[in-house]
């Protein structure tokens, strides 16, 4: 289990991933073949993007573990 500092630090850091995950699928959909695919990987895109703002939102907020 990796180690944070606070709360904050780990919601920055799950919405860097969620970040990272979003352009995947979002660079993944860009090349799909068919329209179903693209639509599939782009609603997993939008859903990351929309994790990566709430994870932002509560890193923001200055949650604490204390």
């Amino acid at each position: 289990m990796a180690h944070y500092e606070n709360q904050s630090d780990m919601f920055m850091k799950r919405a860097e991933s969620c970040k990272k995950n979003g352009d995947r699928f979002y660079a993944q959909a860009k090349q799909a073949s068919n329209k179903d695919q693209y639509n599939q990987l782009m609603a997993q895109a939008q859903a990351h993007y929309q994790s990566q703002k709430e994870n932002e939102a509560k890193a923001h907020s200055g949650k604490n573990f204390k």
